[in-house]
């Protein structure tokens, strides 16, 4: 066994040695699987992703680098100019890390041996610095502005909500601003689930009730935020997923005619293992809970919803609503469709048949267009174009046939860096396009790009507009005549695209205090299309912001419905009144009518138009919209919104009415499970809910009874049959819990029935019977967990242990660390199968231990020893004094002794 690791230690040195004489392969292209490489000899040319030709400089490494890349740099001193670098150094989302060698092209990490030394950076960044491996130089020069000092200071208390404040003379608090007020905030500490970062948002209102909410994706899950009082934002409950910077999220709202109420489902996808997660929002406002998984594919970078209006998240049109995955783990990331027919199993409509490494989709978007562009372009009228953004080039589709679609075109433009995402005008001709790299790349301040869609076979470049600042724009949607950016350090940007060709700033919200730059800290996204007119925006440091957008003053006017809603009966003209209280110059706003829980033709009359108001015209216009008896009991809603002003008017909410006619007969509702089919413990207690769904009048009752299957009543559970009753008006759950009998029996898993059973009556719904699993504990062997094998590392190396576990009952598994012995180190991502920490900068044995729990509650253990070794100081100053941060002979013999012997056990 000795002269086999004695073998293998000086195999593994010659090969380092010889490795240090090869070129590397160059892993192919992902959007967040690359290194950059600085070392002092380099040269600030091209993308800096090639070990042999790394960047000098770290400013111009980072600004080649796309969120989730790492910045490597070699051994050497590097000085820093400007604070605005500072930012570079803090960054999570691209991590610049010390204690690298050119001579092993950045295989190793060892700040002892490959000293990175960093000067002009003050004091107290000196302790976040060394867990990355970069060394501070003390030259008594470096200090913190008074200025950014402050701004940091106000920065770091962001972290806990902060209070409404109005946005007077430039400043909303310590809030940078202009025509907008802050109404709500959510501080990343005062989630559940105490997030470190905070990624994508969307919007729902629950049309049921009419009561709005946030959904907002963090590192470790994605939470639901109730915006009932939009000055104290709620949490409504967090669905927890695994550890990811990248998440994205989407809502499917539709009317169920059986329950007699909307339901709705959120679809988050991600760049972690946890396929498409389903979130049930039908319980709102008082909990959602994990419908779902769709497993098929393992992450996906995006996730959209065609064919629905975006405030409502509801069908808007003929078209049947279809989901689309972009950036996923299968098909080399291409679009492809999925259907919505059972909101919680999705099933696949449409992919590539061969999928090329170019053919991968960052996002996409969506319009609908019946102008003649639809007969001249496409296949159908309405035609659904699909916008297709895929790093170099945009591509566009006709996906009027959600199961086959047809690519209309594509285009670029020069100094393409990441075509990342982008959103069309509401009068369908033009196409808002955010390129994510191009700001670092050649130096530029924030710039979207505007093309005009009146040829879907030839779009053309029709303007370039550049914002004050050089921070990198990120996404961007239209409502009315302004665009909603997510500006990552400068916040919110709103612009007026009252002239799509040339865009001017009206407002913006600075929620990176600290900076302006051009870096990925700040706002991540923004949601503009609840009822209500409040802005949602989510910040990557600092969390959910609850915005108004004062920027909707306008010489022109503003229009808006008179009323949110209108009753009328069956049958009846509903007149809908559009204002515009004040105003000068000539005005028009589009119109369109959408299904609620009316059916199109058979309880109204489907219109679209546009209203005109003169130069000097405040006057009300009128909508007129028939409603149709169809003679069916029971209560009907249909929508009618305003879209696409002309003429510089803005719109105020309500930019959007409900028509309600017909009266809901008197109905009980149903009686169903809240919970699906469950697995407890054979030990344990198991509460079931019964709710009451789709009416409330009259007194129900339901009984519920215990069916033997392969657990027998009485012997594995107690028996137990009871009742449940509810009053008129009341719409509680009603709750019972059963008692498993614990036995000693090695009998395997066995499960019984709970069947829900009509009493005078009593309409069921479809959860009426309920299978529960007793899963034995007898028989049950704890999961098999493997730590990994003893490692050796280097001081103040980033180090991470990845366990392995096994279950052989196929049980889901959970995993702790904890650190045994040895020098205390900070563990980071202890809950998880992947553990990481910066080793000590003293020669130290670390014990650390990790638990697999099945989820019968039988777990199993397993030890590995981590070994840091520290170079003595003698060597490691000649070692920082060899140039182009190469290390000397000895450093590189002493690192492949130090760093790559692995302990077989």
């Amino acid at each position: 066994m000795q002269t086999s690791l004695g073998f293998n230690r000086i195999s593994l040195v010659l090969g380092l040695l010889v490795l240090a004489m090869l070129p590397l392969q160059v892993l192919a292209h992902a959007e967040h699987d690359k290194a950059r490489f600085v070392a002092t000899d380099g040269k600030d040319i091209g993308r800096c992703d090639k070990p042999l030709r790394p960047c000098q400089t770290i400013g111009y490494a980072v600004k080649q680098a796309n969120k989730g890349d790492k910045v490597l740099v070699a051994a050497g001193h590097y000085q820093l100019n400007d604070e605005e670098q500072l930012f570079y150094l803090s960054s999570e989302l691209v991590p610049v890390l010390g204690g690298y060698s050119r001579i092993d092209h950045y295989q190793l990490q060892a700040p002892q041996i490959n000293r990175t030394t960093l000067s002009g950076v003050p004091a107290e960044w000196q302790d976040r610095l060394l867990r990355r491996g970069l060394h501070t130089l003390r030259d008594g020069k470096a200090s913190l502005s008074a200025g950014l000092q402050a701004r940091l200071a106000q920065h770091q208390s962001l972290s806990h909500s902060q209070p409404a404040q109005q946005c007077v003379d430039g400043k909303a608090g310590n809030f940078s601003c202009r025509n907008i007020d802050l109404v709500g905030h959510v501080g990343l500490a005062d989630f559940s689930s105490r997030p470190s970062a905070a990624n994508d948002i969307w919007g729902h209102v629950d049309l049921n009730t009419g009561t709005e909410y946030a959904l907002i994706g963090l590192t470790n899950g994605t939470a639901v935020v109730s915006l009932a009082t939009p000055d104290a934002p709620l949490e409504v409950g967090t669905i927890s997923g695994t550890l990811t910077s990248w998440r994205d999220i989407k809502v499917y709202q539709y009317f169920d005619n059986t329950l007699r109420r909307w339901q709705a489902y959120a679809y988050v996808s991600s760049e972690g293992s946890d396929g498409i997660q389903i979130i049930d929002l039908n319980r709102l406002p008082d909990a959602v809970s994990l419908a779902a998984s769709y497993r098929t594919v393992v992450s996906s970078h995006n996730v959209f919803i065609g064919g629905v209006d975006y405030s409502t998240n509801s069908q808007n049109s003929p078209a049947v609503p279809a989901l689309y995955l972009a950036g996923q783990n299968t098909q080399r990331g291409a679009v492809s469709t999925l259907s919505l027919a059972n909101p919680t199993q999705l099933s696949f409509l449409w992919q590539r048949g061969t999928a090329l490494a170019e053919d991968y989709s960052h996002d996409v978007a969506m319009m609908q267009i019946e102008d003649s562009r639809a007969t001249s372009d496409c296949r159908f009228s309405p035609c659904q174009v699909l916008f297709d953004f895929n790093e170099q080039e945009v591509q566009l589709w006709d996906a009027s046939v959600a199961s086959s679609p047809v690519k209309l075109s594509q285009f670029t433009y020069d100094r393409a860096s990441y075509i990342h995402s982008g959103w069309s005008s509401e009068d369908n001709r033009f196409l808002f396009v955010h390129d994510e790299l191009d700001e670092t790349s050649f130096d530029i301040n924030t710039t979207l790009r505007v093309y005009q869609l009146d040829d879907l076979r030839n779009p053309v470049l029709q303007h370039t507009w550049k914002g004050p600042s050089a921070a990198i724009d990120h996404n961007g949607f239209v409502r009315g005549n302004r665009y909603y950016m997510s500006n990552y350090q400068r916040g919110l940007t709103i612009l007026d695209i009252t002239d799509p060709a040339a865009p001017t700033e009206v407002a913006f919200f600075d929620t990176f205090l600290p900076s302006d730059g051009a870096a990925f800290n700040g706002m991540w996204g923004t949601y503009p299309y609840l009822p209500s007119g409040l802005i949602l925006g989510s910040d990557i440091n600092s969390g959910l912001y609850i915005l108004q957008d004062n920027s909707l003053t306008s010489a022109a006017g503003s229009l808006s419905f008179n009323q949110a809603s209108i009753e009328v009966v069956p049958g009846a003209i509903a007149q809908l009144s559009v204002q515009r209280p004040a105003g000068t110059g000539a005005v028009s706003v589009a119109y369109q009518s959408f299904a609620g829980s009316a059916v199109q033709d058979t309880d109204f009359e489907a219109l679209s138009g546009r209203l005109s108001w003169a130069a000097d015209d405040n006057s009300d216009k009128t909508i007129t919209l028939n409603t149709l008896d169809s003679g069916e009991a029971g209560r009907r809603t249909v929508f009618v919104r305003l879209f696409d002003p002309q003429g510089g008017a803005t719109l105020q909410a309500p930019a959007m009415t409900t028509v309600a006619f017909g009266i809901e007969p008197p109905r009980p509702g149903s009686l169903s499970f809240v919970q699906q089919n469950k697995r407890v413990l054979e030990n344990k207690t198991v509460q079931l809910s019964v709710q009451r769904l789709g009416g409330q009048d009259g007194d129900v009752a339901v009984d519920y009874v215990l069916q033997t299957a392969s657990a027998t009543v009485g012997e594995d559970v107690v028996a137990q049959n009871g009742q449940l009753n509810w009053a008129d008006g009341d719409i509680s759950d009603k709750a019972f819990t059963l008692e498993l009998i614990d036995d000693t029996l090695d009998e395997g898993d066995e499960s019984f029935t709970v069947q829900l059973v009509s009493v005078n009556g009593s309409v069921l719904g479809a959860r009426s019977v309920l299978q529960i699993t007793i899963l034995d504990n007898d028989l049950n062997t704890p999961p098999q967990v493997n730590a990994g094998d003893n490692i050796q590392v280097n001081a103040g190396q980033m180090v991470s242990l990845t366990a392995t576990g096994q279950d052989a009952e196929n049980d889901s598994i959970s995993y702790q660390w904890q650190q045994l012995s040895g020098s205390t180190v900070s563990l980071q991502n202890a809950a998880s199968e992947t553990l990481s920490f910066v080793a000590p900068s003293n020669s130290a044995t670390l014990v650390l231990q990790v638990t697999a729990t099945d989820n019968r509650g039988a777990s199993s253990s397993d030890d590995v020893t981590v070994t840091v070794v520290a170079v003595p100081q003698n060597n490691a100053n000649t070692i920082e004094s060899t140039g182009g941060g190469s290390g000397s002979p000895f450093a590189l013999l002493l690192l492949a002794l130090l760093c790559c012997r692995r302990q077989r056990r």
